[in-house]
């Protein structure tokens, strides 16, 4: 679990760099990955603590339509390193579409999520351990209302806001699991910086908001 969460932390810049361009072609894709609405999705953050996604994704009126610069840095036992990505996420009151692009400009990831279903498609050169599920569960405790972020952590895990950062905790230790800071005013407009203190990696991403 652990090594399969660090994999995943590496490759995590493009899963907040989202797009959702219908011009571009999505090439060598995966079958999709359909998981029911209604089963709850349930997505591993360690070994014992399961994120809960929305069953709907968006309870807000607004539509929210940004394009992002991403940047991931990443520091383990195993290796080091800096990626780049570019993306855009379009959210509706009934539906967020998520796409991710590389720097050669291929479409890596879409996502489709609805109330009744999240369909997947993984480009089929991305390596294994992309967790496309975790992808939505780190989008969620970023950018979501506090009061979601809240409902879909596990009993032993809780979150904290104050002044433009997160703070979610392991309740058992009192231990940092990760924090985010974001603008005060417009979470979507400006910089936002998710330091994750459990698997130790960082994510840096700039939004620029596209719709009215």
């Amino acid at each position: 679990m652990r090594s399969r969460i660090l994999k995943a932390a590496m490759i995590l810049a493009c899963m907040i760099g989202l797009s959702a361009c219908e011009t571009m072609n999505l090439p060598q894709v995966t079958l999709p990955d359909v998981f029911s609405g209604n089963a709850g999705h349930k997505v591993a953050l360690a070994d014992g603590l399961e994120f809960t996604l929305p069953a709907a994704p968006w309870d807000e009126d607004e539509t929210i339509d940004v394009t992002q610069q991403v940047e991931a840095t990443w520091n383990n036992q195993a290796q080091s390193g800096t990626a780049t990505f570019q993306g855009r996420i379009n959210i509706q009151p009934d539906r967020a579409r998520i796409v991710l692009i590389d720097d050669l400009g291929r479409r890596a990831v879409e996502i489709d999520w609805t109330a009744e279903e999240i369909i997947i498609q993984n480009a089929n050169w991305l390596p294994q351990e992309f967790d496309t599920k975790r992808l939505l569960a780190d989008i969620v405790m970023t950018y979501w209302p506090l009061d979601a972020v809240e409902d879909a952590l596990p009993d032993n895990m809780s979150v904290h806001e104050g002044f433009g950062e997160r703070t979610i905790r392991l309740d058992d230790t009192g231990r940092k699991y990760a924090t985010i800071e974001h603008p005060i005013k417009d979470v979507w407009q400006g910089q936002a910086i998710l330091k994750n203190q459990q698997f130790n990696y960082r994510i840096k991403i700039n939004s620029i908001r596209t719709g009215n």
